[in-house]
């Protein structure tokens, strides 16, 4: 048994064999359920301290099952979207429902395996145009009142990554615009969320709108 798990929620049953082999491969448990039992298995799951759990959501029609999902579902843990296809406006709208990543049906192993640990290590995965759409549309630029808060709080540096972030940069991209490291990328971030007390980069962006 490994410490993280994956639970795939509400799958088809010729998809499971697939995230067997996904799952064992990133050394993570997979636990198939559905939406009504979804916390309950997780409570169950949720024994070691240190483990992650993602959710992997099957949304066979997004716009129509993204309403039917529950809101205490996505109070807690990580949640990334796999659908038939994606694209820009759709991911924007699962920006928007709490979802910290998207993968499609026809996105390879590979690309799969990077969007779960992105997720699993604190990031969003998304298509950069859809994070960047989502913020222009919300006007994610701090409030005052929050900009101040984080200003109070952070250095110039954090400032500058945070700044990265809103834009919908990985921590890649930030290493490579700043001409850091990527260890020193996430001490950044973690330094930010510390002093935030924020968890996630889907918190950061809605205490950035805040």
């Amino acid at each position: 048994m490994f410490s993280n798990n994956l639970l795939i929620v509400d799958f088809p049953v010729h998809l499971h064999g697939q995230f067997q082999n996904l799952a064992n491969l990133i050394e993570f448990n997979l636990i198939p359920t559905n939406a009504s039992c979804a916390l309950s298995e997780l409570s169950a799951a949720s024994n070691s301290e240190n483990g992650s759990a993602i959710m992997v959501h099957y949304l066979e029609n997004p716009l129509q099952e993204i309403g039917y999902l529950s809101a205490e579902l996505f109070k807690s843990d990580l949640h990334i979207a796999f659908c038939p296809a994606l694209n820009v406006e759709l991911e924007v709208i699962l920006i928007s429902s709490g979802f910290h990543g998207a993968i499609s049906v026809d996105d390879s192993i590979a690309h799969q395996i990077q969007s779960i640990k992105q997720v699993q290590d604190g990031d969003i995965s998304f298509n950069p145009k859809a994070v960047s759409k989502y913020i222009l549309q919300r006007k994610r630029i701090p409030s005052s009142g929050n900009r101040a808060k984080i200003l109070a709080v952070t250095t110039k540096k954090e400032q500058q990554v945070l700044s990265l972030i809103l834009h919908g940069l990985t921590n890649e991209e930030m290493a490579k615009e700043l001409n850091i490291s990527v260890n020193t990328v996430k001490m950044h971030v973690q330094n930010i969320y510390k002093k935030t007390k924020i968890k996630n980069r889907g918190q950061l962006f809605a205490f950035a709108a805040g």
